[in-house]
């Protein structure tokens, strides 16, 4: 195991010294690692792997994410970091994320990730291409690091499996929401909107898989990894589970103080004129038109300026294709990623307009809780720099059962039997990694 290969459990305190080494080639994948509790490949390329965990950070309830960053201040005030030459910059970071809603994790099979948890991990592996570096966590001497950083990187090679993303455990039973209840569900949202309570909200339906045996996880993840490498691609895991995705949606990154983020919303089967048949939806234009405002009105009041464009773009992926509108902002001051998305999250697009009263409707309606699902999974470092990417197209594995959920926004001129089609194709992007058979609907 790499357990034997990176720094023993680091005392509170100590302080950690960051040290940086090439992993020789040829360099592992990062889901082909021992010990991995976080992974975290962004859609443009290379990927980053917590390995083995040395501290972590934690909060609930509605001040989560201010507490987070008041303990990560902590963690990183400890931090020294050495140099590396011969390696490309690196900040130390946590990895990690956060539910949808405070209290949306408490309930079982979600209950061991929690409100919001972020890791610093004994090692960091990062690869870009066929090029890999190793960044140990260790107490001592840079001296001390350097030697046992070395000794590890070495190791890695060595021990890492090369397993090839191979066949999963057969499916043994899809449990769906039955159609009735969906359809009533999305007809109780109409009547909302229709009496002004809300102008959307965001519909969530669970699919639970029965597997003849638990899933790999080296050949789960790099399965996920070939077959979405344009979404961002994540696992954290806890206890015995573990929360995987390969999510279309940036929910914020931060680097200084420019600010990325997008308003994603609207969606349609891919295929032969899907792209032109979304652009000239009326319903599909105007549910993402109301993502695009709320953004630009939590933004404005942080921002000197802010840049989207007048007309959406589509974006095209695997099962599904998507209205969004790309938005930049520079920020008055240089703001804390957790700060950003605390203004942003949840946006219209996981949650509803207007976002409170959406959230409301959500915990009291929804069938079963969830946790994790359209939360945000990402990292962060000392200087509140980061990304997030919308926790979407994901699921929970635990055993030889599995949890996926996909959700569709709900306007007044939805029809229940279409948003029931779109979460279909949406949940086909983790039905097809676990081997879910081609039509995934036996109802439960």
């Amino acid at each position: 195991m790499l357990t034997s290969a990176v720094p023993a459990p680091l005392r509170a305190p100590d302080p950690l010294s960051f040290v940086t080494v090439p992993v020789p080639a040829p360099a592992p994948p990062a889901w082909c690692l021992p010990d991995l509790r976080v992974w975290w490949a962004p859609r443009g390329g290379g990927e980053i792997a917590c390995l083995g965990l040395a501290a972590e950070v934690s909060a609930r309830g509605a001040d989560r994410l201010a507490e987070l960053r008041r303990r990560a201040a902590e963690l990183f005030a400890r931090v020294i970091v050495h140099d590396a030459p011969d390696a490309p910059p690196f900040s130390p970071r946590l990895l990690g994320g956060f539910a949808f809603a405070p209290g949306a994790a408490d309930a079982p099979p979600w209950r061991e990730l929690g409100d919001a948890w972020f890791a610093l991990p004994r090692a960091y592996y990062r690869r870009e291409g066929e090029r890999a570096w190793l960044t140990v966590v260790a107490a001592g001497s840079r001296g001390a690091a350097l030697d046992q950083a070395s000794r590890a990187a070495e190791r890695l090679v060595r021990t890492a499996p090369r397993a090839a993303p191979g066949a999963p455990p057969p499916v043994t039973a899809v449990h769906q929401q039955d159609r009735a209840s969906w359809r009533a569900g999305v007809e109780e949202i109409r009547r909302a909107i229709a009496a002004g309570a809300c102008e959307k909200i965001v519909h969530a339906r669970r699919a639970e898989l029965e597997l003849a045996a638990p899933p790999d996880p080296v050949a789960l993840l790099g399965r996920l990894d070939a077959r979405h490498p344009d979404c961002f691609r994540f696992a954290v895991r806890a206890g015995g589970a573990m929360f995987v995705g390969a999510s279309p949606e940036r929910l914020v990154s931060v680097r200084g103080d420019v600010v990325e983020t997008e308003a994603m919303a609207g969606s349609m089967g891919g295929g032969g004129g899907a792209a032109r048949a979304l652009l000239d939806s009326r319903k599909d234009r105007g549910e993402q038109a109301v993502v695009a405002r709320a953004i630009a009105r939590a933004l404005a009041p942080l921002a000197t300026s802010l840049e989207l464009a007048p007309v959406p773009e589509v974006r095209e992926l695997r099962h599904v294709v998507h209205l969004c509108t790309p938005v930049r902002a520079r920020l008055e001051r240089p703001r804390h990623l957790l700060e950003l998305a605390a203004a942003l999250h949840p946006t219209p697009a996981v949650g509803g307009e207007p976002g409170e009263r959406a959230v409301e409707w959500i915990a009291r309606h929804e069938r079963a809780p969830r946790g994790w699902y359209a939360g945000a999974v990402g990292w962060f470092d000392a200087a509140g720099d980061g990304e997030l990417a919308v926790a979407i197209r994901s699921g929970l594995v635990a055993g030889s059962r599995a949890w996926l959920w996909a959700g569709a926004g709900i306007v007044a001129e939805s029809d229940p039997d279409a948003e029931y089609a779109e979460t279909g194709l949406k949940q086909r992007a983790l039905l097809d990694v676990l081997g879910a058979p081609p039509d995934g609907e036996a109802a439960g």
